[in-house]
């Protein structure tokens, strides 16, 4: 399993410090219902590919005691399995949504390749119901998202 923590550093400093980072205790089991604190169980290596390049980050793993299941914890700039930072994903598919329909050669961003881009546009646009749930639930947002004056049609 997977948890994410805010370092407060962006993602050099990360890399700078490597296993020297200042990583969280995880004191309770996502997967049973043991209270015991996880033991460190070590690290594993994983990339990141940012416009400015490629890092190599360290990622802590723990482990349970108890139901001897492991949890990683991972950086809030990353995504799951995914080697593009957050932010770059955002810039990639808001860049793209904000282009003018005018033709392909419009559409052309860089960083990340055209491919890469349209699979995050999809699933953007595949889980924008879902984002809007979250949304709701942090912040107490009801109703569509928006300007709250609308038009009525004629």
């Amino acid at each position: 399993m997977i948890q994410f923590h805010d370092f407060g550093i962006d993602i050099q400093t990360y890399t700078d410090r490597g296993k020297g980072n200042d990583f969280p205790d995880v004191r309770q089991c996502p997967h049973c219902p043991s209270r015991r604190p996880l033991h460190r169980h070590g690290y594993y290596q994983r990339y990141a590919l940012t416009t400015e390049g490629e890092y190599h980050l360290w990622i802590a793993r723990y482990r349970c005691q108890e139901c001897r299941k492991t949890v990683s914890v991972l950086p809030s700039f990353l995504l799951p399995y995914v080697q593009y930072t957050r932010s770059v994903i955002w810039q990639a598919v808001k860049t793209w949504l904000e282009t003018p329909r005018r033709g392909a050669k419009t559409k052309q961003v860089g960083f990340p390749t055209k491919e890469v881009i349209l699979f995050y546009v999809r699933r953007f646009l595949r889980n924008l119901s879902r984002l809007h749930h979250a949304a709701a639930r942090r912040w107490g947002i009801i109703g569509p998202v928006g300007n709250a004056r609308t038009e009525r049609a004629v």
